[in-house]
């Protein structure tokens, strides 16, 4: 009776037929969908293929390696500068993913609570410093001041804040179950332990989500790291591999026309873009199943 039942069901559905609009509308989405994935996987193809291929024959390559080597990913490994870069990296990428989650998520617990003093100016305070910048210059005369200009740690100081994540954390914790956190009340627990023992454990989603954006924003970011370190030789001990890259990018050829690196200029560069991504591909796997939940927190909300 219930397979019966079923059936009818199904071919009611493909008997009932969509208005023209929304079969426009689909189509549309369809073909948009399938123009973005193109934008973004062709150039992706022709970077891999020109990592792969030797230099004297990058006139020839499409989408697909031309003289199949892997000197360019030996050339790049073998520089201590990039290794030197990639600590910096993880440093960096570890150091502002823990200060500025645990700092936001902190901001985020009071505001959520209804009775909290002050609440709306406060969180007004914090939106005008998302919206509106004092600029760069004060940036560089506080870090200077601090002794921090030039270093890793001042590109770290600068880049903990990231408001739009503690408005994030705010949304989630307004959502937890309030009967929780009433017993927990109760029993005399602390904010503190409040915080650390009952919220965090129940907000792994926004928690993976927010850290999982900040790795891949402050991996990829080269920005702040132009600005607060620079490019100049004597700083290079600071780099971040963002500004290694972007430093390569830049290189210009020298007089020696012979030199691997002149000969297999763009195919090297290829070759550390692609190294610089694998870390993040690594990640991935291990919070996705986190970011499916904490992703649709906006809209729910």
């Amino acid at each position: 009776m219930t397979g019966f039942i079923s059936l009818k069901k199904k071919r009611l559905r493909k008997s009932i037929k969509k208005p023209t609009g929304d079969r426009v509308f689909n189509g549309l989405n369809i073909f948009f969908l399938i123009l973005f994935c193109l934008l973004v996987i062709i150039p992706l193809l022709n970077l891999i293929a020109f990592a792969f291929s030797t230099g004297t024959r990058n006139s020839e390559v499409t989408f697909l390696p031309v003289g199949f080597t892997f000197d360019m990913f030996s050339y790049v490994m073998k520089d201590a500068a990039f290794w030197r870069s990639a600590l910096n990296s993880v440093i960096i990428t570890v150091c502002v993913t823990f200060f500025s989650n645990l700092f936001m998520a902190m901001a985020a617990y009071p505001l959520s609570k209804p009775d909290f003093p002050f609440k709306k100016g406060i969180l007004t305070f914090f939106i005008i410093t998302m919206l509106f910048s004092a600029g760069i210059v004060p940036a560089v005369l506080l870090l200077r001041d601090l002794g921090l200009y030039g270093t890793i740690w001042g590109v770290i100081i600068i880049s903990i804040n990231n408001v739009f994540n503690m408005l994030l954390y705010k949304s989630f914790f307004e959502g937890l179950p309030k009967e929780t956190i009433e017993a927990a009340e109760v029993d005399g627990v602390s904010n503190f332990q409040m915080f650390i023992k009952i919220v965090l454990p129940m907000s792994l989603p926004v928690f993976a989500s927010c850290a999982f954006f900040t790795i891949v924003g402050t991996w990829n970011s080269y920005s702040g790291a132009l600005m607060f370190i620079g490019t100049t030789s004597d700083k290079e001990a600071f780099w971040p591999l963002s500004l290694y890259i972007y430093n390569l990018l830049q290189y210009s050829p020298s007089t020696d026309p012979t030199s691997f690196l002149n000969t297999n200029l763009t195919n090297v560069q290829s070759a550390s873009i692609i190294i610089s991504v694998i870390p993040i591909l690594i990640i991935y796997p291990f919070v996705i199943r986190y970011i499916k939940s904490g992703i649709t927190l906006g809209s729910e909300k």
